[in-house]
């Protein structure tokens, strides 16, 4: 363990600070990280803010740098709604970015990545960080262990996707949104039928029936197409969603 805080001494200044921050759980797997790493491979990270709302990943851009999520939120971008940006899969430190691609041999970017909240990373460039991860044993098993985990779970969640109805779709559609747009305690945005089709899979049809049943019911309140849930509407529909995930994952 000595070794490896001293490693991350090496890092620059800013670059310090920002891991001194974090829970020490997650300052420990950093630490245990790059134990290994050379002083050359440090030197070259910068720490970088990225805006709440931000895109700092393209998909089918080039993936020419490596992101160190160590604080904040980044979500998987899938849907742009009036000029909103809506994702589905969440991040949260400690986690990685470019680095599948550089284990996949991929020379674009797969996913497009957005911050969610104004997020702090380690950034890096790819070649650089591709020459220490396929020389560093220890760092590259700890990687390759993250992502087939990732796979897995998100494996696992698609399977469990596939068997939800065309309402508990949509309950977690409106609790992803709001966990990712709420601003303070209340969400609201319009979202057309066709917006919802899209993001579920569903028909428009069924996206009408949905959606006046949770408007009747509470969970929802909407002007047209404008849906407002406010924190007491939202903890309801997270115990309604839940509780339906938890028949199905049984």
């Amino acid at each position: 363990m000595k070794e490896a805080q001293k490693q991350i001494k090496k890092l620059n200044i800013e670059a310090q600070k920002q891991i001194e921050r974090l829970d020490p759980e997650k300052a420990d797997y950093l630490k245990r990280y790059f134990a290994g790493a050379p002083r050359w491979l440090l030197e070259q990270f910068q720490v970088i803010e990225v805006p709440a709302g931000t895109v700092f990943i393209h998909e089918g851009e080039p993936a020419e740098r490596v992101y160190v999520l160590l604080q904040g939120q980044v979500s998987a971008v899938d849907y742009r709604v009036q000029e909103a940006v809506y994702g589905f899969f969440q991040f949260y430190p400690i986690e990685l970015f470019g680095v599948m691609e550089i284990l996949g041999g991929m020379e674009r970017y797969k996913t497009s990545l957005a911050a969610v909240e104004k997020s702090i990373f380690l950034r890096i460039g790819r070649d650089q960080y591709e020459r220490w991860l396929k020389s560093d044993s220890n760092a590259f098993q700890m990687e390759t262990k993250e992502i087939v985990n990732y796979l897995l779970e998100q494996a696992r969640k698609e399977r469990l996707y596939v068997l939800l109805s065309g309402n508990q779709r949509v309950y977690q559609v409106l609790i992803k949104l709001y966990k990712s747009y709420e601003e303070n305690g209340t969400y609201s945005a319009y979202i057309s039928r066709k917006d919802f089709s899209e993001m579920t899979g569903l028909s428009e049809r069924t996206i009408t029936r949905a959606i006046k049943s949770l408007v009747s019911e509470g969970y929802i309140t909407k002007k047209g197409w404008n849906i407002t849930m406010d924190s007491s509407q939202y903890q309801r529909l997270k115990a309604l969603a839940d509780a339906k995930m938890s028949e199905i994952d049984s």
